[in-house]
């Protein structure tokens, strides 16, 4: 037993044995070090995507054509690695059963089991992390499971990481991503798209809605100035579309609705995701 009953995302009411994407949410912040909240995350972002209309009209695609499942939340019970292991598991699954995975946060620690079921199931990955800070800090607080060094964590995994929108970090995290990843401030372009394809390896996407200004995303527990705009971010989010084949989920993380500003930091992580679904499905 992986899931507990919640609010369930935008028409997502797909049986699960036909649904292209599965989404679940974890609603986990217990490494959050500056304002918490984002455990609060997954069903606020579920609710605020009920604002949003199906269809897309950049994209000329409507979700109501799309097989999503939405099957809750992850059962947060136990210590921090019991959790992560239950997330681990539950996404080996849907992953062995050629699904196409959505999370929702939670803080962004939960995205390392993902990228390690991805690496199980699909052997070579590329991750792809937009946020605005570096996240590659060996430990932080005595905990190297901590949101600033899920990164890291995720290197032991994959070395072909792209790092786009990264604006804070310490001195060690800089030099550690100058030698070992591949990092920028800005976000992609489309000679960064057309280099991962090289590679031609499967290809995880995480997504810290702190990689916004908070003008665009106040509810967040660490925000940082100096990001993008909602639009900058979905705008490039549509270049993905060439990486459809090899793309095997993503998630959003971040979303702290206690800190947020009428619900416009929800609205921003459920309109991500309806766009990117309807990029990247067939």
């Amino acid at each position: 037993m992986y899931f507990e009953e919640c609010y369930r995302y935008l028409c997502a009411y797909s049986d699960y044995q036909e649904c292209e994407f599965a989404i679940f949410g974890v609603p986990y912040d217990g490494t959050t070090t500056y304002k918490p909240g984002a455990r609060f995350g997954p069903d606020e972002v579920r609710k605020a995507s009920w604002v949003l209309e199906t269809y897309s009209p950049h994209l000329r695609r409507d979700l109501a054509d799309v097989k999503i499942s939405d099957l809750n939340n992850i059962i947060i019970e136990g210590d921090q690695r019991e959790i992560l292991n239950r997330i681990y598991r539950a996404t080996l699954e849907i992953m062995r059963d050629g699904k196409k995975v959505v999370m929702i946060g939670g803080d962004h620690s939960t995205t390392y089991p993902l990228v390690k079921s991805s690496k199980e199931v699909y052997k070579d990955i590329v991750l792809i992390h937009f946020d605005a800070h570096c996240d590659l800090r060996e430990e932080y607080l005595g905990n190297k499971y901590s949101h600033a060094s899920v990164i890291r964590r995720c290197y032991e995994i994959t070395k072909d990481i792209y790092q786009f929108g990264i604006r804070s970090g310490d001195k060690d995290e800089w030099e550690f991503a100058w030698k070992n990843t591949n990092i920028f401030s800005r976000l992609p372009k489309e000679e960064d798209i057309k280099e991962i394809k090289s590679l031609d390896k499967y290809i995880y996407i995480t997504i810290d809605i702190d990689v916004l200004d908070p003008a665009y995303a106040p509810g967040t527990g660490t925000p940082e100035p100096c990001g993008y705009s909602t639009k900058e971010l979905i705008s490039t989010l549509y270049l993905f579309r060439d990486l459809r084949d090899k793309i095997v989920g993503f998630d959003v993380v971040e979303v702290s609705p206690p800190c947020d500003v009428n619900s416009i930091t929800s609205i921003a992580a459920a309109k991500i995701i309806r766009e990117l679904i309807l990029t990247i499905g067939k």
